[in-house]
C-alpha cells in the first residue's frame, strides 16, 4: 500500500497508537502500511470511519482551536517581545552611528587647526602642539574609522528591516485572532 507517511500524516499516531486504536499488532500495522499485508476486515472498517470522520471534520475540534488561539496569542506576545528588543538595539546603534560621526567631525576640525598652526608664522611654537593633534587624531580615526561607521549603519538597516518584518507579522497575527 506505501502509505506510511500519508497515514502517519492523517492521523498523526504512532504505530503503536495506530495498532491499538485498530486492534492489532503494531507488526501487522507496519507491515500493512509498508503494502505487505491486508488489514483484517474489522480494522479496516474501523480505519474506514476513523478516516471519514478526520476528512469530515477537517481538525476543527474544540480543544485545536483552543491550542490553536492559545499559541497565536503567545506568538504575538513574544512578536512583541522581539519588536522591543530591536527597538531598543536599533536606538543603540543609532547613539554609536552618532557619537561616531561627532567623533570623526571633531577629529577632522582638530586636523584643520593643525594645518592652521603649521602655515602660521606666529604659532611656529607650537609645532609639537601641531604633531600632538595629528597624532591623537590618527589614533582616535583608528578606533572610529570610516569602516566601523559603515558596518553600524548597515546594522542599523538590518534592524530596521527586522522590525518591519516583525511589525508585519504582528499585524499578520493580529488579524488571525
Amino acid at each position: 500500500m506505501k502509505t506510511d507517511a500519508t497515514l502517519k500524516n492523517i492521523l498523526g499516531l504512532t504505530q503503536e497508537e495506530a495498532a491499538y486504536l485498530l486492534g492489532i499488532e503494531r507488526g501487522l500495522w507496519s507491515m500493512y502500511v509498508s503494502g505487505k499485508r491486508a488489514l483484517p476486515l474489522a480494522a479496516t472498517q474501523q480505519l474506514t470511519v476513523l478516516l471519514k470522520h478526520l476528512q469530515e471534520s477537517k481538525g476543527k475540534s474544540k480543544q485545536s482551536e483552543e491550542i490553536t488561539k492559545a499559541e497565536q496569542k503567545k506568538m504575538q506576545e513574544q512578536l512583541q517581545q522581539d519588536y522591543l528588543k530591536v527597538q531598543v538595539k536599533h536606538y543603540k546603534v543609532d547613539k554609536q552611528i552618532s557619537t561616531i560621526e561627532n567623533i570623526r567631525a571633531e577629529c577632522f576640525a582638530a586636523l584643520e587647526v593643525a594645518a592652521f598652526l603649521e602655515h602660521q608664522e606666529a604659532y611656529q611654537a607650537k609645532e609639537a602642539l601641531a604633531k600632538g593633534i595629528r597624532a591623537r587624531v590618527a589614533s582616535t580615526l583608528r578606533t572610529h574609522n570610516l569602516y566601523a561607521l559603515t558596518a553600524l549603519r548597515l546594522k542599523k538597516q538590518e534592524l530596521e528591516m527586522l522590525k518591519n518584518t516583525l511589525k508585519q507579522k504582528m499585524m499578520e497575527g493580529k488579524n488571525e485572532l
